[in-house]
């Protein structure tokens, strides 16, 4: 008896890793566009509100306004990762994602800190 419990213990414990580990692979590539989309639409919008603070004009207002629209692309970003971490997945589980993500989009290190500079 004693034996029994110990192993629905063990099972009831560990019975996630596995299931984190599927569901990493599972999500992957969608998690990866949802990075990229925000990563994008936040640049963009910093490069907006920069260039209006800069430099006013009618056309860097009409920049700014597509680029707060473009602001969608985190939010969907945020609604995907919480539907992982509801799942199960861990904020560890999300950065290697997140990483992997980058990893496998990136030929070099150059390209790698252009994808997560912000430019003044």
């Amino acid at each position: 008896m004693v034996f029994m419990c110990v192993c629905f213990f063990l099972l009831g414990t560990l019975w996630d890793v596995p299931l984190r580990a599927v569901a990493r692979q599972f999500y992957q590539k969608d998690y990866g566009n949802h990075v990229f989309n925000c990563d994008n639409a936040m640049r963009e919008h910093f490069i907006a509100k920069s260039q209006l603070s800069s430099q006013p004009s009618p056309s860097a207002v009409s920049f700014l306004q597509s680029a707060e629209v473009a602001l969608i692309d985190c939010h969907e970003y945020d609604k995907f990762r919480k539907r992982l971490i509801s799942l199960g997945l861990t904020e560890n589980d999300l950065a290697i994602m997140g990483l992997k993500a980058i990893e496998e989009k990136q030929t070099d290190l150059s390209n790698l800190v252009r994808e997560h500079e912000i430019r003044y």
